[in-house]
Parts: structure tokens; C-alpha cells; sequence
């Protein structure tokens, strides 16, 4: 098993950006002290964070995503990030190795986080993966979640008085998870059982034609629909894959000037796009590192971050301030 790693900043960033070298612009530190050499100038530190990314294995391009965008949100800091990789740990793995620790960020999925919130437990564990219910005990899921997105579009449907609603849910265990999240939402509204309905079907139906038969004045769906009267509304991840063939759907996503300027700034250093598990990582890292040099509590503070402003309430989790978004010809829109 491997020892968690010292990830060197600057060596890293500097090896990231070189024009002539080409042999490792994604992001392979150049230099790794050795494990004494690591614990003896992090007990030096002033503040560290733990970093917790698969860096082998199948999910390694998602870990070396997230990485880069921590490597951008360290910069200027006196902040030591430690790399563990969750695919290759020490099995004698403790958070006594790590003196001077103020959080640990990660893991990407959700079933790790328990694991590690067992190891990590006297500091806040900041997961990235997008499930709310994450947030009990010291863990704190800050992805960007669907429970979000649809909390922010019952606001829309009140505000514009949409009183009835038919969500469409095709055959995936993902799909049903979110579609009793919108019936929690739609209980909350006080939408009864003639002005919402849930219309299950499996990938032979003919998804069109059911849509067509809806009354509803909104309909929320996971697959694009065309020519229908009601309102549509879908995920942010759904309609920006395929912006195209979501043409008039809205959704509510964070986006701002932060965010464009970021991933700018990615592309040009790393020479890929970034993912929104890599904006959600370098706000938090961002987050530790404003909260460390104002000497603030991290938690119930207002932060400007990439994928919007937001705060973490102990009790709730992460807080984001989403907008509404419209596609229109092949572009998002600010409604």
C-alpha cells in the first residue's frame, strides 16, 4: 500500500505550465519527498488539508481533474495539501499522522465518505460527492446536488404561480432517487395528488407521445422533449451535455463570472476542461484557505465561489444561491 503523498504546489503548477516541457502537462508532480522528510515540514505547518482523490485505478482522470483544480485553488497559500489516494491507501491510515490538520476535502463518491469520516473524525470532512445525506456527524457533501436544482425550481414554479406538475421517470435507480426528491418538493408546495403525478416508463415507450398527453402546466423530465405546451424542466448536468437538443428546458445551475474566468484559467494551465466535481473542490479549497487567513469559522460565513455563493450551515450542509437557466438556441440563459 501506498503512503499518502505531499503534493508540492508550485513543483507541480510550474510542471503544468512549461511551454517546452510536454512529456506531463496533466499534472504528475515532478518532485515527492519521502514520507519522513513529508511529516517532518508538515508538522511545520501552520494549517494543512488532506485531499482525498482516487489517483490509480479506473476513476484516476477524475482525481487528477480535481487535483489541478486544487493546485489552482492553493496558490499564494501557505496551506500544505496532503494526497491520499483512495484507490491505494495505507491500511494503518490515522488522522494522529497528520498534526496541524484543519479539514479534509473528499472523497468524489459518496459511499467512501463514511469510511473516511471514521479515520479523519476531530476535523470537517468536506465530501464532493453531490448526496445530501452526507451531511450528518462532521461530513459535508459539497457537489452540486439535485436536492439544489429542484429546491431552486419550486421557487420558479411558485413565484410563477405553475401549480401542477408531472415528473417523467424512466427505468434507473438514479432517476427514482430523484424523482422522490421533486415529490418531497412538491408535498412541501401542497400539490395534490390531481395537480402532480409521477409517470414511470421504460426505454421501449415512446417518451414523446407520453409527454404529449400531459395536462400539466410543467413537466419535469430526464430526456429531451420537443413541441409540448407545458413548461419543462430537467437537471443542469442533462442540459448542458447535449444543449441542443434541449431547446427550451430550464434548470437551475450556479453559474457566474468567477466560474468562466476559472475555467479559462484551467484550460490555459492544464490544457483540458475542468468537471463541476473540480469547481465544487476548488471553492472549498478556497473556502479553508480565505477562513485560515481571516481566522474565521468555516461555517455559517457567506463565500464567492465558482459554482455561486454559498455557506455551510452545520446543521444543513452546504448552501448555494442557484439561478434559473433557459436554453435558447443552444445556449443557456439567464431568466
Amino acid at each position: 500500500m501506498k503512503f499518502a503523498t505531499k503534493l508540492l504546489l508550485l513543483a507541480l503548477l510550474t510542471s503544468c505550465t512549461s511551454v517546452d516541457d510536454t512529456s506531463n502537462r496533466r499534472g504528475v508532480p515532478s518532485k515527492i519527498s519521502s514520507r519522513d522528510v513529508y511529516l517532518e515540514n508538515f508538522q511545520r505547518a501552520e494549517n494543512s488539508i488532506v485531499l482525498l482523490i482516487p489517483m490509480s485505478g479506473p476513476h484516476k482522470e477524475i482525481g487528477q481533474n480535481v487535483l489541478n483544480a486544487c493546485v489552482l485553488g492553493n496558490q499564494n497559500s501557505n496551506m500544505d495539501i496532503y494526497v491520499i489516494d483512495t484507490n491505494d491507501y495505507s491500511d494503518y491510515l490515522q488522522q494522529s499522522a497528520f498534526p496541524n490538520l484543519k479539514a479534509a476535502v473528499g472523497p468524489v463518491f459518496f459511499q467512501e465518505s463514511y469510511k473516511f469520516a471514521s479515520i479523519f473524525q476531530k476535523v470537517p470532512l468536506f465530501s464532493l460527492s453531490n448526496n445530501v445525506t452526507a451531511n450528518n456527524g462532521h461530513i459535508y457533501a459539497c457537489g452540486l446536488s439535485p436536492q439544489e436544482e429542484i429546491e431552486t425550481i419550486f421557487k420558479y414554479l411558485r413565484k410563477n404561480r405553475l401549480h401542477s406538475l408531472t415528473v417523467f421517470v424512466p427505468e434507473g435507480d438514479f432517476f427514482k432517487s430523484v424523482s422522490l426528491i421533486i415529490q418531497r418538493e412538491a408535498v412541501k408546495y401542497g400539490m395534490d395528488e390531481e395537480n402532480f403525478s409521477v409517470v414511470s416508463y421504460d426505454s421501449e415507450a415512446n417518451f414523446s407521445d407520453i409527454v404529449q398527453n400531459s395536462n400539466a402546466q410543467a413537466i419535469f423530465c430526464f430526456e429531451p422533449v420537443q413541441s409540448t405546451q407545458a413548461e419543462v424542466f430537467t437537471l443542469s448536468s442533462l442540459a448542458l451535455s447535449n444543449s441542443e437538443k434541449w431547446e427550451g428546458a430550464m434548470f437551475a445551475y450556479a453559474d457566474s463570472e468567477d466560474q468562466r474566468e476559472f475555467i479559462e484559467k484551467y484550460k490555459k494551465v492544464f490544457r483540458v476542461a475542468p468537471t463541476v466535481i473540480s469547481l465544487a473542490a476548488y471553492d472549498v479549497i478556497k473556502m479553508i484557505n480565505e477562513s485560515s487567513v481571516t481566522h474565521k469559522e468555516m461555517f455559517d460565513e457567506n463565500y464567492r465561489g465558482t459554482l455561486g455563493n454559498f455557506r455551510i450551515n452545520k446543521n444543513r450542509g452546504l448552501v448555494r444561491d442557484l439561478k434559473m437557466f433557459k436554453i435558447e438556441r443552444s445556449e443557456k440563459v439567464l431568466i
